[in-house]
């Protein structure tokens, strides 16, 4: 077992596409609603495969529980816009 603590940042790249994109049809922060620079891989915990990536602006793209909050929350939105499809 490894002693780091999680979740913690991964991998982070700078997507230069999404700069070149127009400020309405760039993808936003996963945490706030700026346009988003950087793809961000949060490792949750120390299993390969656990970990989620979400996008960032440059003042989220340091701060693993931001993101991690608002993919969870990105993703219970996606689950209620099908469940509501679905009915």
């Amino acid at each position: 077992m490894s002693g780091r603590a999680y979740p913690r940042i991964g991998r982070t790249s700078l997507q230069r596409k999404w700069e070149k994109l127009p400020p309405k049809g760039a993808p936003k922060c996963s945490a706030c609603s700026q346009p988003a620079r950087f793809r961000v891989d949060v490792e949750v915990n120390w299993f390969r495969g656990d970990d989620e990536s979400g996008r960032a602006c440059n003042e989220h793209k340091n701060d693993a529980l931001a993101l991690l909050a608002g993919i969870a929350l990105a993703r219970a939105e996606r689950g209620a816009a099908l469940a509501k499809e679905v009915a």
